[in-house]
């Protein structure tokens, strides 16, 4: 497909990557003069309906987002090539590898690398859940990482916006089944905890070079995540932190209220490891406990007990009581200090391990509708006031601004969280016809717009590059940080008219290749063959049929009479000889002119029929029959009859509104 031009604007370079459903290529914008990524279906998917529901699904979800770790997706279009519809998304180009590969390169990631590249996921999750976005397809194949280390989340293939929705084993997740979260293995509700189990299983596999579950099939290994617990990740990887091993093993939990609330839980998790919380346990564990030596001690007054009592006296040097009153000293002062130990240590203890259960960490809300903010508030035995509204760029209109006291604090059960809600910012949508890019996205930004999709059209009143419309249109209330989508002028349609070819039966040759090079049309192949009926040198037959409209430099074929048969030298002549020459017949052919009848039952007023004719590997070559048609032309039966010539043994298509019709043979 390299160096085809797709809707005249895109052209495509090279193929960079191939997925389930489609091929992705490298091409260049004409228009905006930038690099981009193109998403092709697969050509057994186009006549899909699922698949383009899929498909358009895929470009409607990534759309919506617009963040700097998740790739843009600029447009979406459909094009005609070689009588095929190609249905394709244009998206953010991105230059360098996936996670994937990266891991394989790796085998292990170093804790700082699982950090960053974790952090940036969670941010994209973040903001695509922030929409309703579930990404449900999440893996290493599905990051791109450039060259700057920029983590960017793709393929929202599956998404969907979420409404409760269920998916099942029909479609193309079993591909990705070594990260699918238990849910989704079991056909349930998917939330935004399903696509955080799935970052738990890719962070899994950077820290481990390995998947949680592997099995010999997709339905074992679904079975393995529903039912089995993940080997430690930190058994595998030595130099893996405790903390991120924790992290890791919380969100690969098979119930999803055990995993974090959140994408922003997890990421305040993952930006702070070295806690308060963390720092008291470690020092807690240096703290020694001292336990005095009793038996010791009693063993030393036992022995002072069964020393004799004697008359001689006992000399004990300076130096040696000075030592011992030393160590009695600075045994005397250990004691308080251990003493102290103890208590700090069981202190220690009993408050960290005592029952907090009139105690929470409050929820992150933000984002949040208020009906949902609330329920979700009380669910955690928590109260919910709202304190006030207030105007908003970012946030959409009822959706909770701000919250006090912020997400993580503990607090005591029954505590009111106090709400700000978003009134959001309507602004009107200013008229962009007649702008070029640069000017209408200024536009837009002075009044807190962006551009959304970008499409184009031929017009014949509206310049090149310069906006035709724009939706929504102009005087529209809109919520400020919205997009516009925008149409732009690809100039006039270039008309390419069609040349209605000749007669060429019954001239000489060199007539027949003058009159072909006059109407520009080039002439392929000529084949001679013997006629009783048409004079030596003259054309027997043509391959398009007189008054077939074609496009020009179209390649035609001619049969050249070479006169009427010897007659017979010998009557006796081998049979054989005579079976060669009759499958040499068979293989030259004769023009035949061809009267073909269609059933045409498709309700339309007018409608286009082409017939091509088909080579060796029947791929399609000449057209020998281009007309529009109306229903007009159909008998009582809704049957079309056509007449045309074609040689003998011609294989041809036939298409109605490029539908295929069949395959038929001149027989």
């Amino acid at each position: 497909m390299e160096k085809i031009i797709l809707d005249n604007r895109y052209e495509i370079i090279e193929q960079i990557g191939v997925g389930g459903m489609a091929k992705v290529y490298k091409a260049k914008d004409r228009l905006l003069d930038r690099f981009v990524a193109i998403k092709v279906l697969k050509e057994q998917y186009a006549e899909d309906e699922e698949f383009l529901k899929k498909f358009n699904n895929e470009a409607q979800s990534a759309a919506k987002l617009n963040h700097v770790n998740i790739v843009n997706v600029y447009d979406i279009g459909e094009d005609l090539l070689e009588g095929r519809k190609i249905y394709y998304i244009v998206m953010e180009y991105v230059e360098g590898q996936t996670l994937k590969d990266l891991i394989d390169e790796k085998g292990k990631l170093s804790n700082h690398d699982i950090i960053d590249y974790s952090v940036q996921i969670a941010q994209a999750l973040k903001s695509a859940h922030a929409s309703g976005i579930i990404h449900r397809d999440i893996k290493p194949q599905n990051i791109l990482i450039d060259k700057f280390g920029l983590a960017k989340v793709t393929d929202f293939g599956i998404a969907r916006v979420s409404s409760n929705a269920t998916i099942t084993y029909t479609s193309s997740i079993l591909g990705t089944v070594h990260y699918i979260s238990p849910e989704q293995a079991k056909g349930k509700i998917v939330d935004e905890k399903s696509d955080l189990y799935s970052l738990g299983a890719v962070m899994y596999e950077m820290a481990t070079g390995k998947v949680p579950f592997d099995a010999d099939n997709s339905v074992g290994i679904a079975v393995m995540h529903i039912q089995d617990k993940a080997k430690p990740a930190k058994e595998l990887n030595e130099d893996l932190s405790d903390h991120l091993n924790f992290i890791i093993m919380k969100l690969l939990e098979k119930e999803p209220g055990n995993r974090y609330l959140n994408a922003t839980e997890l990421i305040e998790s993952l930006e702070n490891q070295n806690s308060v919380k963390d720092q008291a346990l470690e020092e807690t564990a240096r703290i020694p406990i001292v336990v005095p030596n009793k038996e010791k001690k009693k063993k030393k007054k036992a022995k002072k007990e069964e020393t004799p009592k004697s008359e001689e006296a006992v000399y004990v040097s300076p130096t040696d009581e000075a030592s011992e009153d030393k160590g009695k000293n600075k045994s005397l002062k250990i004691w308080p200090l251990a003493l102290l130990a103890l208590i700090l240590v069981s202190a220690v203890y009993y408050f960290m391990s005592r029952p907090k259960e009139d105690v929470i960490e409050v929820p992150t809300v933000i984002n949040l509708s208020q009906e949902m903010a609330v329920k979700e508030l009380e669910k955690r035995g928590l109260k919910a006031n709202i304190s006030r509204t207030e105007e908003s760029d970012d946030y959409d209109k009822g959706k909770v601004m701000k919250q006090d006291p912020e997400a993580n604090t503990e607090v005591k059960k029954s505590t009111t969280v106090n709400l700000v809600i978003s009134a959001g910012r309507e602004v009107s949508v200013p008229d962009l016809a007649g702008l070029n890019l640069t000017e209408a996205e200024e536009k837009l930004k002075e009044l807190g717009l962006s551009i959304g999709r970008t499409s184009t059209e031929y017009s014949e009143e509206v310049e090149k590059d310069l906006i035709i419309d724009q939706n929504p249109r102009s005087a529209t209330n809109l919520q400020a940080g919205s997009k516009v989508d925008l149409v732009i002028s690809a100039g006039p349609e270039e008309k390419i008219e069609n040349i209605e070819v000749p007669s060429l039966i019954g001239m000489s040759e060199e007539q027949a290749e003058s009159l072909i090079s006059q109407y520009g049309l080039i002439l392929r192949n000529i084949d001679y063959r013997e006629s009783e009926d048409v004079e030596k040198g003259n054309v027997i037959s043509q391959s398009i049929s007189e008054g077939t409209q074609v496009a020009p430099q179209s390649q035609i074929d001619l049969v050249i009479s070479t006169g009427k048969k010897e007659k017979e030298k010998e009557k006796d002549k081998d049979k054989d000889t005579d079976k060669d020459k009759e499958k040499e017949e068979d293989k030259t052919g004769q023009a035949k002119n061809v009267d073909l009848r269609l059933n045409i039952n498709n309700g339309k007023d007018k409608f286009n029929v082409k017939i091509y004719k088909l080579d060796d590997n029947d791929k399609r070559s000449d057209i020998l029959y281009d007309q529009n048609q109306t229903s007009k032309d159909l008998d009582e039966n809704q049957v079309l009859q056509l007449n045309f010539q074609a040689i003998q043994n011609t294989k041809f298509e036939v298409l109605v509104d490029d539908e295929s019709y069949g395959v038929y043979t001149v027989n």
